[in-house]
């Protein structure tokens, strides 16, 4: 276990259970916390329209509707990005993710409340997620959507328990997020809003984070995690790993794109042939 995180096993909203008093299963044991997650996030969506016309006024009221929803839409995905980031730190500390070395199966099929509880409200955020994709297909399209599903279902696996202990592994996809948003924001909100040197500056932190985290741990993560798949698979269906790793390896493979896409809009920034502002716009497309 690690000196500098704290150990948390246990689940503080456990208590709040309406029912039932005694859970057969993980999904009983959680539930509602999937439902709050869910609420919580729509409350967010629904409330950043009158903070942000407080905060922003006509920069926010003037934008078409189109932007104004995808506006509220990053406004969410900014605060499920500190809600994550809680979490993952406290969830690495997981004693089977700590020991997934020496114990290969307990990384996989290992259970602890508090882990339950991050992927049940991690598993409410990504509901709220591919319902908005699918709400507004038009404005985030077939990527966006495939993305919800794969986060949704690879969340939903921890209720099993299957890769519970490996959400913190997960979520720490979810650091280069803000800067997309960000990058976002300053592509959207009128000129003046954010300095051209803020921009500049996000979107070299966008590129070198999403490097990192999506790319080489992304990559590296699957791998191993593969590795310990391959210690525990006469104790789980075999459609239940393959179906995890085809769709991390698509969600890679994606990130690639998205970081491709990345460095040519750097390019053409770095040629003159793209305003700092129109670079930033080419990349709102990036989860």
């Amino acid at each position: 276990m690690s000196t500098y995180l704290p150990t948390v096993l246990l689940d503080p909203f456990e208590k709040y259970r309406p029912f039932p008093e005694t859970p057969s299963s993980l999904l009983q044991a959680h539930w509602h916390e999937i439902v709050g997650s869910f609420v919580f996030y729509v409350a967010i969506q629904y409330l950043s329209k009158p903070f942000s016309t407080l905060l922003f006024g006509k920069r926010y009221t003037s934008l078409s509707r189109g932007v104004k929803i995808n506006f509220d839409v990053h406004v969410t995905s900014m605060i499920q990005c500190a809600v994550s980031f809680a979490l993952l730190f406290v969830h690495l500390n997981n004693p089977h993710w700590q020991n997934r070395r020496n114990d290969p199966v307990g990384s996989l099929l290992g259970s602890t409340p508090f882990g339950a509880m991050t992927c049940a409200v991690t598993l409410g955020y990504f509901i709220w997620d591919f319902y908005v994709c699918l709400v507004h297909f038009d404005l985030f399209g077939p990527g966006f959507l495939f993305h919800a599903i794969a986060a949704m279902s690879a969340f939903a696996c921890g209720f099993l328990p299957y890769c519970q202990p490996w959400a913190g592994a997960f979520l720490s996809f979810e650091l280069s997020t803000p800067f997309v948003n960000m990058n976002w924001f300053a592509s959207h909100l009128p000129v003046g809003t954010f300095s051209e040197k803020f921009v500049i500056i996000n979107g070299l932190l966008l590129m070198a984070v999403f490097f990192v985290v999506r790319i080489v741990w992304g990559f590296y993560a699957i791998s191993q995690m593969g590795l310990d798949m391959m210690a525990s698979l006469d104790q789980i269906h075999i459609f239940i790993p393959v179906a995890i790793v085809a769709m991390n390896a698509l969600l890679n493979f994606l990130n690639v794109y998205w970081f491709y896409k990345m460095v040519r809009i750097a390019r053409k920034k770095v040629a003159g042939s793209k305003s700092t502002r129109q670079a930033a716009k080419e990349a709102e497309k990036i989860e």
